[in-house]
């Protein structure tokens, strides 16, 4: 026989260590993004100090262990009192209320973590670059490293520059993939208003493109059908709301316009072409397979490499019928996602830097902007750094280089490229992808020279 009236005095505490796990959640993502911006315990404010890329503070080491000590703590209270309660509270739409309380925390600590930068680049009325070979900063000393090994050097800072978003894209891709069906039905179908939908939600995800590429290749592998995942992870560097507010205010005003067009041509309109076409592919695609012995084995090549990318089989939809099971199943899935995803990010950063090392002395001619495109289509940038190198190049009077930076340097590189034919076993959609890219950055480099 039921006890209803132990039942409903078990249900306050269970929902105090809900509240007390999302209180706990949002002091660590609070914690961890002090620790990159500096904005609690250091002038982050003021142009010039702190560090752009590490700001260690004594006191964030107490708030750390007072979050993670919270979130364990609860998250065993909640998986005790669980058992006790199952007839009497709805764990199933509890689950779901969680799951969108943890996104929101999410986006939030993204917004923090774009909008200090944000406010103190709109104050000074500039952005910097750093010292390394792509404008990024640099963590760890690569001049001391020998010649050959500086570019690999160089990769690892660049993954040290956006770790932050990073680990936000991985902890947003894997919510997606354990908690996110209701998305993926807003994203499943080739209307061009479905379509419209994967770029809207980019609007609100300031990553960069390396960033991205996890989230759209879980959204993909969950169900999300091909232009909106395309559309998604090509939007979110070009047309999320921080980078356009920073390209508005500083940037020339025709290349600022270039920019948000730009993000819009390229984010929505050229990603559905490259999605109606590889509609056309996919129904062939094995057939010519089995024709070719250097395409087949290619193809199972691809196929392996694909498979490191079935987290969609890893857990049911029953799995998350509780709030403690998703907590449980979207930390693993994280865990998951990064063993595939950084070493993925790494190598790809590196051969990426080896190849910044191959791009010649550019002027401002064709043979410079079809230079500068496709250089720009293959490397990577942390989100805005295209911003002052553009402006950069405008004030030395390559314009027309300036032009096609502005667009093949956010949209694209090779790890995303590599993330995304890795998610769909498709390397032809990746090319196409990247070719049409480098043809919208050549067309605007030619424009404005």
């Amino acid at each position: 026989m039921v006890n209803h009236g132990t039942q409903n005095t078990g249900q306050a505490p269970y929902y105090i260590s809900l509240a007390a796990f999302l209180a706990s959640l949002g002091l660590l993502l609070l914690t961890i993004v002090d620790i990159r911006r500096g904005f609690l315990f250091s002038n982050y404010f003021k142009v010039g100090a702190p560090s752009t890329l590490l700001n260690l503070d004594p006191r964030q080491l107490g708030l750390l262990l007072i979050g993670i000590i919270g979130a364990w703590l609860s998250y065993r209270a909640m998986k005790r009192l669980e058992s006790t309660l199952k007839e009497s509270i709805n764990f199933k739409r509890l689950a779901t209320i969680l799951a969108i309380a943890i996104g929101v925390l999410l986006v939030t600590d993204l917004f923090i973590y774009r909008g200090v930068p944000t406010s103190r680049f709109l104050a000074a009325g500039k952005m910097s670059i750093g010292s390394g070979p792509m404008g990024l900063g640099r963590a760890i000393p690569v001049t001391s490293l020998p010649d050959w090994l500086q570019p690999a050097g160089d990769g690892i800072n660049y993954l040290l520059v956006v770790w932050h978003a990073t680990t936000l894209g991985m902890f947003l891709g894997s919510l997606f993939l354990v908690a996110g069906a209701g998305l993926v039905m807003k994203l499943h179908g080739n209307s061009f208003i479905t379509h419209l939908t994967g770029s809207a939600v980019s609007l609100t995800q300031p990553f960069c493109s390396c960033c991205a590429a996890p989230i759209g290749s879980a959204l993909y592998r969950k169900g999300a059908s091909l232009g909106p995942t395309l559309a998604f992870t090509v939007s979110a560097p070009m047309l999320n709301i921080t980078s356009l507010i920073l390209a508005s205010a500083l940037l020339p005003t025709q290349f600022a316009l270039l920019r948000i067009a730009g993000g819009i041509i390229v984010g929505v309109f050229i990603t559905y072409g490259v999605s109606r076409l590889a509609a056309r592919w996919l129904p062939s695609e094995e057939t010519e397979a089995g024709n070719n012995k250097l395409v087949g084995w290619a193809s199972k090549a691809l196929s392996a490499y694909s498979r490191l990318f079935n987290f969609e089989k890893l857990f049911s939809e029953a799995a998350t019928d509780s709030p403690s099971a998703l907590i449980s199943n979207w930390l693993g899935m994280t865990w998951r996602l990064a063993r595939v995803m950084v070493p993925i990010l790494l190598v790809g950063s590196v051969l990426a830097v080896y190849i910044v090392l191959l791009m010649p002395q550019t002027s401002n001619s064709l043979a410079g902007v079809v230079t500068t495109a496709v250089f720009g289509t293959l490397l990577m940038v942390p989100t805005w750094t295209e911003i002052p190198l553009a402006a950069g190049l405008v004030n030395s009077g390559l314009t027309g280089i300036a032009a096609a930076a502005l667009i093949t340097l956010p949209a694209v590189s090779i790890p995303c490229l590599s993330v995304l034919a890795g998610a769909m076993n498709n390397l032809k959609v990746a090319l196409t992808l990247g070719l049409s890219v480098l043809a919208a950055g050549i067309l605007a480099g030619i424009i404005f020279l």
